[in-house]
């Protein structure tokens, strides 16, 4: 009787030592995957950023040299807004479309 005691002691403790390693590892997995998407979250948080200051500066020092190719400095600055309002109406026309695009890219990348 002793040896099955024994036996099963011993299975007990393994089985509790496996299920600890799987929870352990499971941890580590989506620590894994956590860190990966704050990063990729991170560095698209950067650019975007750096794409905000480009178009902006873009954007003045165009409105300038069209200021010198115009002659006015309200016609240079003008044709610039003009530009960005229109981009901004396409971007209202095809929000959704664009919405729908981003929300499949996170999904796809989240389940990568």
């Amino acid at each position: 009787m002793s040896d099955a005691n024994q036996f099963f002691k011993d299975a007990k403790q393994e089985l509790e030592d496996y299920i600890q390693n799987r929870i352990l590892l499971a941890k580590m997995q989506v620590a894994d995957k956590v860190s990966d998407k704050l990063a990729a979250g991170a560095l698209m948080t950067i650019l975007g950023v750096l794409l905000v200051f480009a178009l902006v500066f873009g954007g003045i020092m165009t409105a300038y040299y069209l200021t010198d190719l115009t002659g006015s400095l309200v016609k240079g600055f003008g044709y610039v807004a003009a530009f960005f309002l229109g981009l901004a109406v396409l971007v209202l026309i095809f929000r959704k479309a664009i919405a729908g695009g981003v929300r499949n890219a996170i999904i796809k990348n989240l389940f990568k």
